[in-house]
């Protein structure tokens, strides 16, 4: 058992004792999320001072996070409420989007949880080990769950659980502090005032009439193979973790065989210097020669060690690995592997990138879902809490799809189609710009008269 599955199973026991809950992570989970997190911080358990790491997992994660969020736009507007919302908090979301996309594809998901900071709307981002869920709804989705924050005081580790219960008459979130002497498990129960960036907290605040969350879960897109029941994520290399120790191993193979085709020249200690009893290499690199005490059979007292490199062999399976790795990944081959000439033409450069296309799309639409239920969160806290009147909350997205579209070729063939009236000027802007149906109907140009 590995030191986070270890801790992360302590935590749990010291919650589920807590709430008088049941966490929905079974100990397969536990392994996994452990698993994966070594993994991106290249902490992964095969590695040895033997073994290197091709960093394949968080190269996968920040290429994945990349092509997601590449030039993406999004913004809320419609009423004084959507603007304050925007302007507030949700473009600083956006900036941080990325490094969010990136966090939520090595690990599964990430939580976007909205709160209340000195009379502004804020938002934290909750990773994979401090996020626990408590119940499900019919469709699998997370209604309830508690988030774990911890605090080190000098030589005091102060824990706070934050409850969310999705209930008939709205969602309850509870608040519960207590203080150990270490970093595993929960210790005895404390005020929240025992904390000075807790003090101002509620024990218990009841949101009347809300029917969803407050927090939102950006989840990756895979089906769960770990555990099926589960609902929450996996990575997006949660089903190559086994090849990329084979590409691991196939690396440091060929690291040695660099290593062990390293240029030397064997000499007799006869045809070097001894200069106060000690042996005096050459001035050349120290690095080429190996002194040998033995007899050279009364030949050159030199010797040249030159074998010949198999590291194309070496190259070639290694290779080989990566592009396994690239499937199971669903990113396009050549991502990270090298093709030589495989691909050349337009068409074909299409055909490979198709698979990154399919798996970016699919984290592109459970990012909007998140966003859209982070956006139904600030919405409900600035209605309890009176920051704004009501007001209608519109979301636009944009995102680059050039991962596979040439952009010019497919603005061309909207605007022919618009031009012969087989779609319409709205459908031709809201395509262009990210807007909405009524968005693009209300910002189409009034026609100039003549």
């Amino acid at each position: 058992m590995t030191d986070f599955e270890a801790g992360n199973t302590l935590l749990i026991q010291g919650v589920e004792q807590a709430l008088g809950k049941k966490v929905l992570l079974s100990q397969a989970m536990r392994k996994a999320l452990g698993l994966w997190e070594q993994l991106y911080r290249n902490k992964a358990p095969w590695l040895t001072g033997n073994v290197k790491s091709l960093s394949l997992a968080p190269t996968i994660a920040s290429e994945l996070a990349c092509q997601a969020t590449l030039d993406f736009q999004s913004t809320v507007s419609g009423s004084a409420r959507a603007d304050l919302i925007d302007k507030q908090v949700y473009q600083k979301t956006i900036f941080d989007i990325r490094r969010c996309t990136e966090y939520a594809c090595a690990c599964g998901g990430l939580v976007f949880k909205p709160y209340l900071d000195r009379n502004r709307l804020a938002v934290e981002y909750v990773k994979a080990d401090k996020f626990f869920p408590l119940a499900t709804d019919s469709r699998g989705q997370v209604i309830s769950a508690v988030f774990v924050e911890q605090l080190k005081k000098g030589n005091r580790l102060y824990s706070r659980l934050e409850e969310h219960v999705l209930e008939r008459e709205g969602v309850t979130v509870r608040n519960l502090a207590f203080c150990g002497g270490g970093f595993l498990g929960l210790g005895r129960p404390v005020a929240l005032s025992a904390v000075e960036e807790w003090a101002e907290l509620a024990e218990e605040v009841t949101i009347r009439g809300a029917d969803r969350p407050l927090f939102s879960y950006f989840k990756m897109p895979l089906a769960n193979t770990v555990d099926p029941d589960s609902p929450l994520g996996v990575s997006m290399y949660s089903r190559a973790t086994e090849l990329m120790q084979e590409a691991d191993l196939q690396f440091s193979r060929l690291l040695w065989e660099y290593e062990g085709g390293t240029l030397a020249i064997d000499a007799s200690v006869d045809a070097l210097l001894l200069e106060n009893g000690d042996m005096k290499l050459p001035s050349l690199d120290k690095r080429l020669f190996r002194a040998l005490d033995v007899d050279m059979g009364g030949g050159d007292l030199y010797s040249v060690f030159a074998p010949t490199l198999r590291d194309g062999s070496y190259l070639d399976g290694l290779n080989e690995l990566i592009i396994r790795v690239e499937d199971l990944c669903g990113v396009a081959r050549g991502t990270l592997s090298n093709l030589n000439s495989m691909a050349r033409t337009a068409t074909e450069l299409n055909i490979l990138r198709q698979r990154s296309y399919s798996t970016v799309t699919d984290i592109q639409k459970s990012l909007q879902r998140a966003l859209r239920d982070l956006v139904a969160g600030f919405d409900m806290m600035a209605t309890v809490f009176s920051l704004t009147p009501p007001g209608k909350c519109e979301l636009t997205f944009e995102f680059d799809d050039s991962v596979v579209t040439d952009r010019a070729t497919q603005f061309e063939e909207m605007q022919l189609l618009a031009s012969r009236g087989i779609i319409n000027d709205w459908e031709f802007r809201s395509w262009y710009l990210g807007e909405t149906e009524e968005q693009a109907k209300r910002n189409l140009p009034v026609p100039k008269e003549r």
